[in-house]
C-alpha cells in the first residue's frame, strides 16, 4: 500500500460519504442500508474510515453481536461490512482497516469477533471456521477470531435486527 492513510473512528458527518462508498464497492445499497440501521439502533461497537488525500477511501464496521452461552448472554463483535472505493481496491486498504479495528477491539477488551466471508481472505487476519458456534450463517464462511485466551469457544450467535432478512 503506497498511499498515506489516516484510519480513524467514523464521525456523524461521514455518513453520506460512507453510504456512497459502500454503494459503489458493493454495486447496490444493501450494505449501506444495514450500516444505517446499525447506526440508528446504536448497534456498533466500532466503525472506522480510512481517509486518503481525496476523502474516505474505505470503511469497516464492527456491530455488537450476542453469544448465548450457558443461559447467559455474552457480548461479542462482528465484522461487517468492510468496503473500499472501487478504484482503490486491492491496495491493502481493507486489510489495514481490519487490522486496525481488531487492535482497537482488543484494546477495548473485546474477546471474540465473527465474520461471514471468504476464508482465504479472512484467514490472513486469524479468522477460522470453528465448529462450536451456532448461527443462521453457520457454514464454511462463518468464522471467528479469538481476541483473548478466555474467549468462549461455543455458543449461539445472534446478530442485530439490521441483518434480518439478508
Amino acid at each position: 500500500m503506497s498511499e498515506v492513510l489516516n484510519i480513524r473512528p467514523e464521525r456523524p458527518d461521514d455518513a453520506a460519504a460512507v453510504r456512497a462508498l459502500l454503494d459503489a464497492a458493493f454495486g447496490g445499497d444493501t450494505e449501506s442500508q444495514v450500516v444505517e440501521r446499525l447506526r440508528a439502533d446504536g448497534d456498533f461497537v466500532l466503525s472506522l474510515v480510512a481517509e486518503n488525500g481525496e476523502g474516505i477511501a474505505g470503511y469497516v464496521g464492527f456491530p455488537r453481536l450476542v453469544l448465548r452461552l450457558d443461559e447467559r448472554n455474552v457480548p461479542v463483535a462482528g465484522l461487517a461490512p468492510v468496503g473500499v472505493s472501487p478504484p482503490l481496491q486491492r491496495r491493502g486498504i481493507g486489510g489495514a482497516l481490519i487490522r486496525d479495528g481488531v487492535a482497537r477491539l482488543k484494546d477495548r477488551a473485546e474477546r471474540l469477533v465473527f465474520v461471514l466471508g471468504d476464508p482465504a481472505y479472512y484467514g490472513r487476519f486469524g479468522f477460522t471456521v470453528m465448529e462450536g458456534f451456532l448461527s443462521p450463517y453457520a457454514g464454511p464462511y462463518f468464522q471467528a477470531l479469538l481476541l483473548a485466551p478466555d474467549a468462549p469457544k461455543a455458543g449461539r450467535v445472534s446478530y442485530p435486527r439490521a441483518f434480518d432478512g439478508l
